[in-house]
């Protein structure tokens, strides 16, 4: 189990700041379409939110929807800790997922240049042909002219 751990610690310091800060899946609800609504000292509906730290993997949390503009500071856990191989399993799996959307975005990338290149290519392909058809034209005339 400690092998597992540190193996997604070290997996997840590879990550960029940009790719800790996205949850790894989709909220299946929004961060306010929760009940028995919690208010902010803001006096406004606190949102739901889900921690993928790793120290608190997929554990969800209320926080001041408004706190990074002109909101309050309140920021307080919705539910307890997850079991240690929970907590663990949790991050492999994250770590899985952001390395999976990562390699994505390369293909991706990498079929949209492949793309452009084969346009480019169809584009020096139709060149050719035209020039071949010139050439060709030159060829027919040099052959009437060798043959008077």
């Amino acid at each position: 189990m400690a092998g597992s751990s540190s193996s997604s610690r070290s997996a997840s310091t590879s990550l960029n700041d940009d790719d800790k800060r996205h949850s790894p899946i989709k909220y299946r609800v929004g961060p306010l379409d929760y009940h028995p609504a919690v208010y902010c000292k803001c006096q406004k509906k606190a949102a739901l939110w889900i921690s993928w730290s790793d120290d608190n993997p997929g554990r969800r949390y209320i926080k001041c929807y408004s706190a990074q503009t002109d909101g309050c500071d309140l920021m307080e856990w919705y539910e307890g800790r997850h079991d240690p191989f929970v907590q663990t399993l949790l991050i492999d799996l994250r770590d899985a997922v952001w390395k999976l959307k990562k390699e994505k975005a390369v293909i991706k990338r990498q079929f949209n240049e492949a793309v452009e290149m084969i346009e480019d290519l169809e584009g020096q392909i139709a060149d050719l042909k035209e020039e071949n058809a010139r050439l060709d034209q030159f060829e027919g005339e040099k052959e009437y002219l060798e043959g008077k």
